[in-house]
This record gives C-alpha cells, sequence and structure tokens, in this order.
C-alpha cells in the first residue's frame, strides 16, 4: 500500500502535473461534519469519521479546490488553491444570462487594428482570465508565448507566410497530395488547396490585403502544452477562448490563427523562433489589438443541430 502511495505521488509530480501537490488538512476545531467536502472532492479524499472530515487519501488529491470553495466553516485547507478570505463568489452569478449572451455575440474576429500598442497591464490580464479557464483534471498545464510589440509580430508574420508558401506548393504535387489524403484525409487536403488558391489570388494583386495571411495586430498569445496529454488541446482552447473574451472586455480586438498555429508545430523554424519546448505543441494563437473598425450590430449564426435523448 505504502509502494502503491508513493508510485501515485512520483506520476502525479513527474508525469501528470509537474509539481508537487500538497494534500488538504482539516481543522478538526472548525469542522462541523457538514460532509461538504466529502460530496464534492472528485479524488475521493476524504471521509466523515465521527462527524468530522478526514483526510485518507490525500495521495490522490490534484489541486481543485473545491474543499476549499465549499466549505461554510473554512476548515478545510488545500494550500494550493486557498485564497485571501476576502475573495468570496456573490449571492449568485457575477452576470446575468442576457449580458453573458451579449458578451459571447459582441466578440468578433477582428483583423484590422491601428498602431496603438497593447500594454504589458493588459496582456497579463487577458492571460489571467486564461490561467482560470478549467483544464483537464486541473492540470493546469497551459503555456504561454507572447509577442508583445509590432516588430516582433512582423517577423513572426514573415515566417508564416514563408512557411504557407512551401506548404502550398507542396500540395501541388499530386503524389504528395495523394500520401496527405492518406495521412490526413480527403477534406484537410481540399481545405488546404482552397486557402492555397485563396492564398494566390490576394498575393497577386496589386494592394496587398493589410491581415491576409496573418493579421497584423500589436501583440500575438501563442498556447502550448505536452503533446502526450490527450486534454492539452481542450485546455489551450478554452484558456484562449477565455482570453479572447477578456480582450474585449478591455476594448481590444482579437483573431484566432490557425496557421500560426499548424507552422509551429510543422515548421523547425517557426518552432525554434518561438522557442516551444521538446514534446509540446501549440494549441492555439491569437492576435491582440486596438480595432480599427467598429461593428455597429450583431450577427446572426446557423441553428445548432440538436439530438435530444
Amino acid at each position: 500500500m505504502v509502494e502503491d502511495r508513493q508510485f501515485l505521488e512520483k506520476i502525479k509530480r513527474d508525469v501528470l502535473y509537474g509539481r508537487e501537490i500538497t494534500p488538504p488538512h482539516v481543522n478538526i476545531d472548525k469542522c462541523k461534519g457538514c460532509g461538504h467536502c466529502v460530496k464534492v472532492c472528485p479524488a475521493l479524499v476524504f471521509e466523515l469519521r465521527e462527524k468530522k472530515s478526514e483526510v485518507i487519501f490525500g495521495e490522490g488529491c490534484f489541486a481543485c479546490g473545491h474543499c476549499w470553495a465549499v466549505c461554510p466553516e473554512e476548515a478545510v485547507i488545500q494550500q494550493e488553491s486557498a485564497t485571501a478570505t476576502s475573495l468570496k463568489p456573490g449571492p449568485g452569478p457575477a452576470v446575468s444570462a442576457d449580458t453573458l449572451q451579449l458578451l459571447i455575440r459582441e466578440r468578433r474576429s477582428t483583423r484590422l487594428f491601428n498602431d496603438k500598442p497593447v500594454s504589458k497591464e493588459q496582456l497579463l490580464k487577458i492571460i489571467e482570465a486564461g490561467r482560470y479557464a478549467p483544464t483537464g483534471s486541473n492540470r493546469q498545464d497551459v503555456n504561454y508565448v507572447v509577442l508583445s510589440n509590432r516588430q516582433k509580430v512582423s517577423e513572426l508574420r514573415f515566417l508564416v507566410e514563408g512557411f504557407m508558401e512551401k506548404t502550398f506548393k507542396v500540395i501541388q504535387n499530386r503524389v504528395i497530395r495523394l500520401f496527405f489524403r492518406m495521412k490526413f484525409g480527403s477534406s484537410a487536403v481540399d481545405s488546404l488547396r482552397y486557402y492555397a488558391m485563396g492564398y494566390q489570388f490576394v498575393k497577386n494583386r496589386k494592394e496587398k490585403n493589410a491581415y491576409f495571411p496573418l493579421p497584423f495586430g500589436s501583440a500575438v498569445i501563442i498556447t502550448y502544452a505536452q503533446s502526450f496529454d490527450t486534454m492539452a488541446p481542450f485546455n489551450c482552447s478554452v484558456a484562449l477562448y477565455n482570453c479572447s473574451l477578456m480582450a474585449h472586455s478591455l476594448g481590444l480586438g482579437s483573431c484566432f490563427m490557425g496557421f500560426v498555429q499548424i507552422g509551429a508545430n510543422m515548421d523547425k523554424k517557426i518552432r525554434h523562433w518561438l522557442d516551444i519546448p521538446k514534446e509540446h505543441q501549440s494549441y492555439g494563437a491569437m492576435v491582440v489589438g486596438h480595432p480599427d473598425v467598429k461593428y455597429h450590430r450583431l450577427v446572426e449564426r446557423k441553428k445548432p443541430d440538436i439530438k435530444w435523448r
């Protein structure tokens, strides 16, 4: 049993979470035996014994903080997730459903920006929103690369355009196209050919579009995580979407950039320039800046396909 628990601790630290996680502890004098921590703990860390909560499987704790958040007496403390006691939720949700719906619909993919820089304080606030996004098993494994000035964004744009040129040229070869279809599927190859034709069309125009293929904002945020983690794409995507909502609330525009993400994973030059570690992959990229246009109305989306059971 002791060996099993030591194994769990090692796997948690070295493989799953990359950090030590301190088990929660219970202040017996404060505990009233309500059992809320027992009910909400997804790792079954607690058990109610003699009308008091007791930690019986501390090795299983992954610091989700439910025990700390739910205890009315502040008797259960998980050190990594505990916050100042003044930080408490309100009596109801912080925003109404209608306000949240409006925020979600207001956020649009902005591709035209003015020259005003995005401050470091704004970027940190944006990433804070990503920090509080949910992650699978509470891994909290989302990492960020931030390009905070126009020169760096311009360098990235140059690298990504070079990668796209090479990719679109290669996809014209029928043999390579057949290989790609076998490996990635027909739809992926057809999509690449579609983008290749669009890219060539815009490139041949006398005046190059200001935002094709990479929107030219003041800053870029790229997320990455360990490639072996099956939850990494979800974790990074949700975090980056949180970031986009915060950017909008700060009066900034944002746009997700698929080709930057693809280039960061497939092109060694881009990967090295971004300094993404081995055994990691990019799972999202987003440009941020001050919008150069104002949208005056909301747009509609197609109705969802729902199967009610």
